[in-house]
Formats: structure tokens, C-alpha cells, sequence
């Protein structure tokens, strides 16, 4: 079961190697944001010709070289699993596999890794604040605004940036948080869910947004399944598709969602219900907050 479930990793990375951002660099003062590419949580390795590892310790298999095959030079060391700050990071204290995070408080403050209570969470390598979700139970819309079991359908009224479609208002379904039948500002669809959160001032900030399929690309741990996320630092997270605001270019009634069950992106209709995790750029972070210290 575990290399069935690591050979879906591996495909699941080829698929989505796109819009993954590679290892990011080694080196440097991670206090404050940076703007840089995140590692992308692969922390074994595979054998050659063939296998898949629980570690990083590859090797070749000579007695199964097909044919007359000679092996000449190192081929296993360039391995995702022997470069990024998951080699050298040395422990997964602020975020595993080289991911880099930091806990917000409900007023935009900076928390301690074991602090229980948090509602935001600041990726310290990509510079992008995310909207953490609250225990869900299975049911729509009775955990407030970040309930994790709440679905939205895309929907984007602006030209230029919609892809050509609009997508669903969804005025049908009580599929999230206060959802009125015949109120628009309850619909759940994603736009209408920016706005309630922007309203409510998220960790005291009130420019959330959904993200562009590179950015919610970024917190994919392809080392990870079911949520293929850092759990530690992103509870309630499910293994189903996330909406993106990225419209599909080629098909106009679909737009772009990341799967964090394995990790990969596909285009979906719009009118289906998918999650959301909101986001927002962390360009007050530095000056708020003592990185330090964490005090205001």
C-alpha cells in the first residue's frame, strides 16, 4: 500500500509539475517573507531501474538493468529528496519537507508553532497569508464562515479576467454559511465568499482573495496525501478539488482547481461545488509584526 500510494504521488507530480514551483533556495534570512519558490515536499527517493524508497538511500539494481545497459557516472544524486530546504532545513519545526510557515492570530499576529488557536497562516518563503478552515462535520454551512465542509461554484462577473463565461451565481444551493434563498450576498459562490470575508476582516485585513493556480499550487506537499498539505499548520484540510481564480484558456466553462488529495490541478465546471482557501499578500506583515518576538 505504501509504494501504490507513492507511485500516485510520483504521477501525480509529473501531471502537475506545471504549476509547482521547484526547490527553493537554501540560503538566507527566513524571518520575513521572501517571495520564493516553495520545495515541493518529496523527501524519498526512487531506485533505478525501478522502486520507490521510504528514504532518500537510492541505489541501482544492476541484476535488473534491462539488456546490456551500462550504468556510467552518478544518476541517483540530483534526486528531488537530496536538494531544498528539506535537506537543509534540518527539522520540520516551522513547516515539514523545507515548508516554511508561521501561525496568525485572529488580529494579524504572530504566534508560536505550538499555539493552539490560530486562524491564519503566513508561508514565509512565497510571501502569501492563507485562510485556515474550521472542523467541519459534514454538514453545510453550522461551522460559521471557515466551515471546511462549505462549497462554492466559480463565478466572476469581470470581463477580461473571467475566461469568457461567468460561471454560476449558484443562487440554488445552501451549500455554505448563511446561504438565503434569494439574497445574493448569501449565494455560494466564490465571489460572494470574498466579500463576506473581506466584511468580517480576516486576521485583521480586509483584502482577501481567491488565489491564481500558481499561488494555491504552492502549498502542495507532494510527500503527503489525503490532504497532500501540512496538516500541522492547515487542520480541517480536505482531499478534494480547491477552487483557483484562474479560468481554463481553452474551455470557457470550466476554471482551474488544485486536488489535495494527491496534488495535482485540473480544470473543472464551474458550477460545481468545490472548497476554498482564501489568500491574501503579506505586504504589512514585516512592518506589523516582530519576527522575533512575535509581538505587535
Amino acid at each position: 500500500m505504501v509504494l501504490r500510494n507513492k507511485f500516485t504521488q510520483v504521477s501525480a507530480l509529473a501531471f502537475a509539475i506545471a504549476c509547482q514551483g521547484g526547490c527553493s533556495k537554501s540560503d538566507g534570512d527566513l524571518s520575513s517573507p521572501q517571495s520564493r519558490l516553495n520545495d515541493t515536499g518529496i523527501t524519498w527517493s526512487a531506485g533505478y531501474p525501478r522502486g520507490v524508497n521510504d528514504n532518500c538511500n537510492a541505489a541501482v539494481d544492476l541484476e535488473s538493468l534491462p539488456g546490456k545497459e551500462v550504468i556510467k557516472g552518478d544518476i541517483l544524486s540530483q534526486q528531488d529528496c537530496k536538494r531544498g530546504r528539506d535537506v537543509s532545513a534540518g527539522n520540520d519545526a516551522d513547516g515539514a519537507a523545507g515548508f516554511v510557515f508561521r501561525k496568525i492570530g485572529e488580529k494579524g499576529q504572530a504566534l508560536s508553532a505550538d499555539a493552539q488557536t490560530w486562524h491564519c497562516v503566513l508561508d514565509e518563503i512565497t510571501g502569501l497569508a492563507w485562510e485556515v478552515k474550521q472542523p467541519g462535520d459534514g454538514v453545510y454551512g453550522n461551522r460559521g464562515l471557515h466551515d471546511a465542509d462549505d462549497v462554492y461554484t466559480w463565478y466572476n462577473p469581470k470581463r477580461g479576467v473571467n475566461g469568457g463565461a461567468i460561471g454560476d451565481w449558484n443562487s440554488r444551493y445552501a451549500q455554505c454559511t448563511g446561504y438565503v434563498e434569494g439574497q445574493p450576498a448569501t449565494y455560494c459562490n466564490i465571489e460572494e465568499f470574498v466579500s463576506r470575508i473581506n466584511r468580517q476582516g480576516l486576521c485583521g485585513f480586509n483584502d482577501w482573495r481567491v488565489p491564481t493556480l500558481t499561488e494555491l499550487a504552492s502549498l502542495v506537499n507532494f510527500g503527503r496525501s489525503s490532504p497532500a498539505v501540512d496538516a500541522a499548520y492547515f487542520p480541517n484540510a480536505k482531499g478534494g478539488f480547491y477552487w483557483s481564480h484562474s479560468p481554463d484558456a481553452k474551455l470557457e466553462e470550466r476554471a482551474w482547481a488544485v486536488n489535495f488529495q494527491f496534488g495535482y490541478s485540473a480544470p473543472m465546471p464551474r458550477n460545481n461545488g468545490r472548497h476554498v482557501r482564501l489568500v491574501r499578500d503579506w505586504n504589512a506583515g514585516p512592518d506589523k509584526i516582530d519576527w522575533n518576538t512575535g509581538a505587535e
